[in-house]
């Protein structure tokens, strides 16, 4: 997923604001199970949300208003009661990039009540079709 950093997400020095990151790592999770077919509003239909369990980022370099980075997410645990997401939030620099910051979100499947329940055996089977277990693009 691409997006461009907005002037309300930044300080007065033009740098992305930390909790920024997090909003970017929904959309582009959200992007990802779109990509692939999966939408989760027909998830969220079917009765199922993926609360976010735990997040970890690793800041590297900061992200400045205007620039256009390059959120590439990762699937690399899929289980009935977990599933695990790797990001990796880019910027292009000098014919390159540069890596601003790497991530990973944990979600639990629950129901309306917010209890942990399985996920739906369609969404676990077409998940795990698409999961990449190499961890190398996130922080562990």
């Amino acid at each position: 997923m691409q997006l461009r950093v907005r002037f309300a997400e930044t300080d007065q020095m033009r740098i992305a604001h930390h909790a920024a990151y997090v909003v970017w790592l929904e959309a582009a999770r959200v992007e990802w199970l779109r990509a692939r077919g999966l939408r989760y509003r027909d998830l969220e239909d079917e009765g199922v949300s993926l609360a976010v369990a735990g997040l970890s980022v690793q800041y590297r370099a900061a992200a400045r208003f205007d620039d256009e980075l390059t959120i590439d997410v990762r699937l690399v645990e899929a289980r009935s009661r977990r599933l695990r997401f790797g990001y990796r939030v880019e910027r292009a620099e000098g014919g390159g990039h540069v890596t601003l910051a790497l991530a990973e979100t944990l979600h639990v499947p629950t129901d309306a009540s917010g209890r942990a329940i399985r996920l739906p055996g369609g969404w676990l089977a077409a998940l795990q079709g698409w999961l990449q277990p190499d961890r190398s693009a996130t922080l562990g």
